[in-house]
């Protein structure tokens, strides 16, 4: 279900993306419709469940906040400048990182086979890279350094989820999912009014219905990856969830958005898999 989500939250993504030519006005305005409607089913889930609210949880939530809207605004720009394929494969790699990160801060094993694992996967990031004409807009300069901040980021988020799941308050998740989005939703706000121009055009139906399917998805996708990250270990459950959503990302953007891909992405992207492969198994 994680999987299917991930994979589904690109997809509308892109959608938006290449439908739209947005401007970052426009995609502030798309982050508001999608957090408002992820904060309101978060919220219908926390008034069912009547969860207590701490500390803890506000301070969380509020620097994952940042680091998400943060994360899908760059990703929706590079998704403009190059492919979705790829934006999407170094969102998902930035699972390197919290995966890195349980080992050193949680005391979680780390074996050679994982050490492994992260190299081959850092090497079919460059192999991934367009190399027909048509998709060399996906290795341009601007490309490249949208793509490493959302790799970055990607990770950050995987550590601040990890970071509440750690402590007293980790059963508070329908809170945390329901602050975080408030937080964004209110952000995504003040963003979209500071950036706006008189000039700027309406926002077409389809952008209002992307970001309103987008925005259910978000409200779903946390709350079951919070969850996951709380009860599995992250050299497990990082690794399979971004690896099956890049695999699976990797046939809906040949399939369903008519991406090519030449003999280097593909090497890059089976060489991925058995890196997250490495990751995966136990030690």
């Amino acid at each position: 279900f994680s999987i299917v989500l991930a994979v589904l939250k690109s997809s509308l993504y892109n959608s938006f993306a290449q439908k739209n030519n947005p401007t970052i006005s426009k995609t502030f305005g798309f982050n508001t419709m999608s957090y408002l409607v992820a904060a309101v089913i978060a919220f219908a889930g926390l008034a069912i469940t009547a969860q207590s609210i701490s500390k803890q949880t506000v301070i969380c939530a509020f620097f994952y906040a940042v680091i998400v809207l943060s994360l899908q605004t760059i990703s929706i720009t590079a998704m403009k400048v190059g492919a979705m394929s790829t934006t999407s494969i170094c969102v998902m790699y930035g699972m390197i990182i919290p995966s890195v990160a349980g080992p050193i801060f949680w005391k979680e094993r780390l074996g050679a086979l994982q050490i492994v694992g992260i190299i081959l996967m850092l090497i079919s990031l460059w192999l991934i890279k367009g190399k027909t004409p048509e998709e060399q807009k996906g290795t341009s300069k601007k490309w490249i350094i949208l793509a490493a901040f959302a790799f970055v980021l990607s990770g950050m988020a995987g550590v601040m989820e990890k970071i509440h799941q750690s402590t007293q308050a980790r059963a508070e998740r329908m809170p945390f999912v329901c602050i975080a989005c408030a937080f964004m939703f209110a952000f995504s706000v003040i963003a979209r009014l500071i950036t706006r121009t008189k000039a700027e055009n309406k926002t077409g139906k389809s952008a209002v219905l992307l970001a309103a399917l987008s925005g259910a998805v978000i409200g779903f996708y946390s709350t079951v990856n919070l969850t996951l990250s709380g009860k599995l270990d992250s050299m497990i459950y990082y690794p399979i969830a971004n690896g099956g959503a890049m695999l699976l990302t990797v046939f809906v953007s040949a399939i369903v958005f008519g991406e090519r891909f030449d003999k280097s992405r593909v090497f890059g992207t089976i060489m991925g898999l058995l890196g997250i492969l490495c990751l995966s198994i136990p030690v």
